[in-house]
């Protein structure tokens, strides 16, 4: 990722300055505050023929997106000393072919050549499906809920590619600036109307009106983490200060969000399909992270809604990952030559992780001469777990409750002890969700976030308490370890758990290598057929996240679950044990899910 601000992303403003100059981005938010100068929101414009005036000028929609781009292809040049290789843009699937045209504008006058576009449901999934093996013919919705509009499409996983399914549908004005016009609506409301009595065209009510908004912007982002949200309102007759909740956040903008529901709720029933035909709900766009958004959205299907690591870079990131693919694919032989050899192809189960060069703003630019800076965390961010699955039938394979695992053999490794009641160095213990996706240590035998709780000192006892994604893992930062050898001698995850809440939603176990690297296999039927109250052994072979894209020689997280609904467990003597998948009591990969 560039970082082109502080928070990577830069904001989609144009500034029309008093010498002339046309300000995008932060230059724009910095610039001394002139309402009648000031442009916001211009996507939703596109296609429309009136032009937008700032300061006494006049800009198509299409040369303010243009101005935006470049600025930022500017600022990646001049950071990466050199030009992109690969520049890809994204744009809503309910554009139709005047729309697309209008935007194809938009590289032209950036003076860009050889720029691919690609729908912003597309680029999510494909993102998403580098996170987690999506198989072949898998069906998902993407609930795309940006800045300013929204957009809902359902797709089949094809190969290389995903195929559009029914009719994408979308709401032009829907987005956080909805939801910040909601909380600025809701501070008027309890300010007895101070905030509509402003005049606009008055120089120190302009300044107040705009210190509101970005106010109200910063309180809206502070609500998706915080039950409460503490606000000093500027009004030109003095401060007010009040406290916002989230429940009347939640309140205000619960008509927006039910709109967006129902416009994918139209789109999966245009497709012909209904809510159990879906695999997942994948969430894509900053303002997916209201936690109202995911729980109407799972409330309404019932299927696991699946959050990146940061939902605002999921399109960029797809974007990159598209363009890399084209840089990275090997040319095709002159006609004259003898073609190369084809290399065999790699497992289907496995996946092939491409780091993404660069992602930024509207615009995913791949830049192969490029260093990169990951976006780490314990686990690749916000992947959700497979859809539910019912437990094994009667008589099949369940967990293991032998009262240990197979020994190893001599000349094996000896078993990789990494959290026993407590944690055991250089392992740590971590939390995360959508309050921090980037984890919370557990220091002080506890650490918790709106939707999940966890302490150590007698196991390392856990509690998810909503919908709403969480996780909890065991790591060693940025310290990875070469420990095929315990993949080399039919090793396994073993680990004690007890259940004292059954799971209620959808779960995932993972071992990760780094983040984008990592193997995850669906858990939901297995924790769901574990015994209440009950120790129970369990041991999953190694290669089950091998075969879904784990690098053993290269592990950082060698245990990770992954939750989305109620549960609670204590898990104890978590290791790794060589020749423990040959041994008696092992839980198959297929009696997983």
């Amino acid at each position: 990722m560039v970082p082109l601000s502080k928070d990577i992303v830069v904001p989609s403003l144009a500034y029309h300055a008093p010498d002339g100059t046309l300000l995008t981005g932060t230059a724009a938010a910095e610039a001394d505050v002139d309402p009648a100068r000031l442009g916001r929101g211009f996507k939703r414009r596109l296609g429309d023929p009136t032009p937008l005036v700032l300061g006494g000028a006049t800009y198509s929609p299409s040369a303010l997106m243009a101005a935006q781009l470049r600025a930022v292809v500017d600022e990646v040049r001049a950071q990466m000393s050199g030009p992109p290789a690969s520049v890809v843009l994204t744009c809503p699937a309910i554009w139709g072919p005047y729309r697309r045209e209008q935007f194809a504008e938009v590289p032209r006058l950036a003076d860009l050549e050889d720029v691919q576009v690609i729908t912003e449901p597309e680029a999510a999934a494909t993102h998403y499906s580098r996170e987690r093996a999506l198989g072949e013919g898998e069906v998902v919705a993407v609930f795309d809920l940006g800045g300013g509009t929204l957009d809902t499409t359902v797709l089949r996983i094809r190969g290389e590619g995903m195929e559009i399914l029914g009719t994408p549908e979308g709401v032009e004005h829907l987005g956080g600036m909805d939801f910040d016009d909601a909380l600025v609506a809701r501070l008027d409301e309890r300010l007895d109307g101070a905030v509509s009595r402003l005049d606009p065209t008055d120089p120190l009510a302009a300044d107040a009106l705009s210190r509101i908004r970005e106010l109200c912007v910063r309180s809206k982002i502070e609500l998706s983490t915080e039950q409460e949200s503490q606000l000093l309102v500027p009004l030109p007759s003095g401060p007010r200060e009040l406290t916002i909740s989230r429940q009347e956040f939640n309140a205000a903008i619960r008509p927006s969000v039910e709109v967006a529901v129902d416009a994918l709720r139209r789109t999966v029933a245009s497709a012909g399909l209904r809510e159990d035909d879906l695999s997942a709900v994948l969430l894509a766009g900053g303002s997916s992270r209201v936690p109202l958004v995911t729980e109407m959205v799972f409330e309404q299907f019932g299927k696991p809604v699946r959050t990146a690591h940061h939902p605002k870079f999921t399109v960029a990131l797809g974007a990159a990952a598209i363009g890399t693919r084209a840089l990275t694919a090997p040319p095709a032989p002159a006609p004259a030559q003898v073609p190369a050899p084809v290399a065999e192809p790699a497992s289907p189960r496995r996946r092939r992780w491409l780091v993404p060069a660069v992602a930024a703003g509207i615009a995913a630019i791949a830049a192969l001469v490029t260093g990169l800076v990951l976006l780490g965390g314990g686990r690749d961010a916000g992947t959700a777990a497979s859809a539910e699955h019912p437990a094994p039938p009667e008589g099949s394979p369940g967990p293991s409750t032998s009262d240990d695992a197979s020994a190893p053999a001599v000349g094996t490794p000896e078993p990789l002890l990494t959290f026993d009641d407590d944690t055991v160095e250089p392992y740590r213990a971590y939390i995360a969700s959508q309050d921090k996706w980037d984890g919370t240590e557990v220091l002080g035998h506890r650490a918790m976030h709106s939707a999940i709780t966890a302490t150590t000192g007698n196991g390392l006892h856990v509690v998810w308490n909503s919908v709403a994604p969480a996780q909890v893992y065991v790591q060693t930062g940025n310290d990875t370890r070469d420990l095929s050898s315990y993949v080399d001698h039919q090793g396994a995850l073993v680990f004690d758990v007890v259940v004292d809440r059954p799971l209620e939603g959808s779960a995932a176990i993972a071992v990760h290598c780094g983040y984008p690297c990592g193997g995850e296999q669906d858990s939901s039927g297995f924790f769901r057929s574990l015994p209440v109250g009950q120790p129970t052994r369990v041991t999953i072979p190694l290669s089950c996240f091998t075969e879904r894209g784990l690098d053993p020689t290269r592990v950082n997280t060698p245990f990770l679950v992954y939750a989305q609904g109620p549960f609670e467990a204590t898990f104890r003597d978590i290791r790794w044990v060589a020749g423990a998948a040959a041994g008696p009591g092992v839980t198959p990969c297929t009696n997983l899910p």
